[in-house]
């Protein structure tokens, strides 16, 4: 049921990012424990969750988090791991690989170094970034680069594609910021048209597809009804077996520090807390089984492509404060 799950296990981050969806900082003082962790790592594996990605905050910054994958794996649970890049070395990659870890998603906002500096808030952490990748490479870790499209970086996106060709790296995914946590406070600032959003995301996925490298729009769910209108072709190809549109609640869910349940990272609508009760209580409740449905209302309820896009359900609740509502953002409906 719930094959992806993200498992935001600290808030403590010492990057300030725009676009963060916790706002980040320090470290809560009620973050769940090493014993926690693994027993939410139990009912994950009830569950059959088959990947399961450490993020936080910096999840790094946690002492036990190679216990964590060593646990995870153990399960037969596909590790990932969910970073900013800045506490890589070769020392921890090293105990990483040896913790069995299988991919890391690692955040790269441009190929230009001062943009994505002053986007993260660091000096030196591109290099820094870019150093590691060869490192990791080198210990058999799968890489996907993460890419945070704003305003900023809108013409550096096929550069990018070029940049993970070039680095052998087969994994981009393209985000598309939701107005949440820190986000909602720069959103004004950083924000695209839903338009230049697809067109971009259309160009990259094509130089993608003719490369081989897997390039993947994120909380754009309108992206797959537009890419089958534009290119079916590429479409059929790269859909089959896969899910796609918002998976909040269908396929996906998170896991907060303190152990609350959400659709999604960047859906802060709370549906319950491991400490309270069963994951699998949890996710057989009334909110995760309308979202399984697609229980919608307005034009994402009476949308044709409601089953391969839904619109973005963090985006809904954004606006409207309904988790159901129509995504505001649609310019596919008329189409």
């Amino acid at each position: 049921m719930f094959t992806l799950v993200s498992f935001g296990i600290t808030n403590m981050c010492v990057l300030k990012c725009p676009h963060c969806y916790r706002d980040a900082s320090k470290r809560l003082p009620n973050e769940l424990s090493e014993d926690e962790c693994m027993n939410i790592i139990d009912q994950l594996h009830n569950i059959g969750t088959r990947i399961l990605v450490f993020s936080g905050g910096e999840p790094l910054t946690r002492s036990d988090i190679f216990n964590l994958i060593r646990y995870a794996d153990s399960k037969k649970i596909n590790t990932a791991l969910a970073t900013s890049g800045l506490l890589l070395n070769e020392y921890i990659i090293k105990k990483l690989a040896d913790s069995n870890l299988k991919f890391i998603a690692i955040s790269l906002d441009s190929t230009k170094p001062e943009i994505h500096d002053r986007f993260r808030g660091i000096q030196g952490l591109w290099n820094h970034v870019v150093n590691s990748l060869k490192i990791l490479k080198d210990y058999g870790i799968k890489i996907q680069i993460n890419f945070t499209l704003c305003k900023y970086n809108v013409d550096d996106v096929i550069n990018m594609v070029e940049f993970c060709i070039k680095n052998d790296i087969d994994n981009l995914h393209i985000f598309h910021v939701v107005p949440v946590g820190r986000a909602f406070k720069y959103y004004e600032d950083i924000k695209l048209d839903i338009r230049e959003v697809l067109n971009v995301c259309l160009k990259a996925v094509e130089y993608g597809f003719y490369n081989r490298i897997n390039v993947k729009p994120t909380c754009i769910p309108q992206f797959w009804p537009y890419l089958k209108l534009s290119r079916p072709d590429i479409y059929n190809s790269i859909t089959r077996g896969r899910s796609i549109g918002c998976i909040a609640g269908i396929s996906y869910m998170y896991i907060s520090p303190t152990g609350d349940v959400y659709p999604c990272p960047y859906l802060p609508y709370k549906v319950g807390n491991v400490r309270e009760g069963s994951l699998e209580d949890i996710i057989n409740s009334e909110v995760f089984r309308r979202l399984r449905s697609r229980d919608l209302s307005g034009r994402c309820r009476d949308c044709k492509y409601r089953d391969i896009c839904g619109g973005c359900r963090a985006r809904a609740f954004s606006y409207f404060g309904d988790l159901f509502s129509q995504d505001p953002e649609c310019c596919i409906y008329d189409m």
